[in-house]
């Protein structure tokens, strides 16, 4: 056994012990601050919408530091090149 390792074999349930440790957050204020998010909307919505669409918005507000990265002009301008005709038959 190696300095610093835990092998794998010869050890393992204290190898499974500490895969599981390492994936335990340490706190619980993400989620506390999803379900605060979660309950703002709908509250602010009430229940005028699908569950889809409040699933959508949750995770858009959750993760509202990478949404606030996208570039409104790129999305419209990549909407603009799409064709959206309907071939009607």
């Amino acid at each position: 056994m190696t300095k610093g390792k835990i092998n794998k074999e010869a050890f393992p349930n204290l190898y499974k012990l500490l895969q599981i440790a390492i994936t335990i957050p340490i706190s619980s204020a993400t989620c506390e601050r999803s379900f605060s998010s979660m309950r703002r909307i709908k509250n602010w919505l009430r229940t005028s919408m699908l569950p889809q669409r409040f699933s959508d918005l949750s995770i858009l507000n959750i993760e509202r530091d990478l949404s606030n990265k996208i570039q409104t002009e790129t999305v419209l301008d990549r909407y603009n090149t799409k064709t959206r005709k309907i071939v009607l038959k």
